[in-house]
């Protein structure tokens, strides 16, 4: 029954997917590369991408019995939770709440979640036993240029949060993605797992990667803001399946 429950989940998913990606280019057809009218006729893809997000969480708490060890399970659990709260801040209260003053604020918070997210992973992915207590030495470096990053903006060499904070988060994904990509030498995860893990944080990098370009929007409707639209675009051609093989990363091969 879980193995159905589950297929199902991804068949939804699947569907989404397809259906929000397909309306994103649409949008870009019909309004180019003006913001206002690509936020104004998005609402069925930022509604759609966030029920991804809180659909694969559900997959995750299905693991159960069927994880690799409880503790991993639960790694894997606060991982998502956290990536929801993160989408949750960066599609739904960014895009339907004025709470906040400025919506940037919403993607400062969101990207914070995904630090969470890429600190859990770095901890899950760095283990070599069940019982491991030990904290990778490879976090040194994001909370080092954490340090680094707002001591300069302290001396006001940036003028705001988002430089650090970007940064910052640029470290954690990359100090992520070399963890993950040494998974499958440590013999630690069974094999498909590893390579679950590997190829999921390759396209979580890459979706990343694709959200940079996607900030680089100019003043007005130039070549830049094109491009900028058009790596927007890609970022949950790459998202949905990270989380799909990271969340299938944590069941045993026989579920």
């Amino acid at each position: 029954m879980k193995r159905i429950h589950i297929t199902a989940f991804l068949i939804v998913v699947t569907v989404l997917m397809v259906t929000f990606f397909v309306r994103d280019w649409l949008v870009f057809y019909q309004c180019g590369a003006v913001e206002q009218c690509l936020v104004d006729a998005s609402n069925y893809q930022n509604i759609a991408k966030f029920a991804v997000t809180a659909i694969v969480t559900v997959i995750v708490f299905f693991i159960g019995r069927n994880a690799i060890c409880a503790r991993d399970r639960r790694f894997l659990q606060a991982a998502f939770v956290m990536a929801l709260c993160a989408d949750f801040c960066l599609k739904i209260l960014h895009n339907y709440s004025h709470f906040l003053d400025h919506r940037s604020d919403y993607t400062l918070l969101g990207i914070c979640f995904f630090m969470v997210v890429q600190a859990l992973l770095i901890y899950r992915h760095t283990r070599t036993d069940d019982h491991e207590t030990n904290s990778p030495w490879i976090l040194c470096i994001p909370f080092g240029v954490m340090f680094l990053a707002n001591a300069l903006h302290l001396f006001r060499i940036f003028e705001g949060p988002t430089v650090p904070i970007v940064a910052t988060y640029g470290a954690f994904l990359i100090c992520s993605l070399v963890v993950a990509c040494k998974v499958p030498k440590k013999g630690y995860f069974p094999e498909k797992n590893a390579k679950n893990i590997k190829r999921g944080m390759i396209l979580f990098f890459c979706c990343d990667a694709c959200v940079g370009l996607s900030l680089a929007t100019g003043d007005d409707h130039s070549v830049q803001e094109v491009v900028a639209t058009v790596a927007n675009n890609f970022v949950w051609y790459f998202y949905t399946p990270a989380l799909i093989l990271l969340a299938l990363s944590g069941y045993r091969r026989k579920a």
